[in-house]
């Protein structure tokens, strides 16, 4: 027959093992929302790195854009000019 002292203990003891289990259940669960989370993260990363180089590239481009159209309005530019000044020389003959 076992005594109250022993009894006592052999319930501190199941509550004890039973608390343990369900920390680590709890540390378990933890663990894989941490890996979760990780993987979540270098998917963020990796589309970040992948944005970063497209704006990269978006902004290359756009260089690219405005210094042809700066080309393009300087030989417009030019042409008007050209333009003008062979309409004042037609001007200046038909005098």
């Amino acid at each position: 027959m076992a005594t109250p002292t022993m009894d006592s203990i052999k319930k501190k003891m199941q509550a004890m093992k039973l608390e343990k289990e369900n920390a680590i259940d709890r540390a378990d669960q933890m663990e894989q929302k941490t890996k979760d989370l990780e993987d979540k993260l270098k998917l963020a990363e990796e589309e970040n790195t992948g944005l970063m180089k497209r704006i990269s590239q978006l902004d290359t481009d756009l260089d690219k854009a405005q210094e042809t159209l700066a080309e393009v309005n300087g030989k417009l530019e030019a042409a008007n000019k050209t333009s003008a000044d062979a309409e004042l020389e037609v001007s200046a003959l038909q005098r």
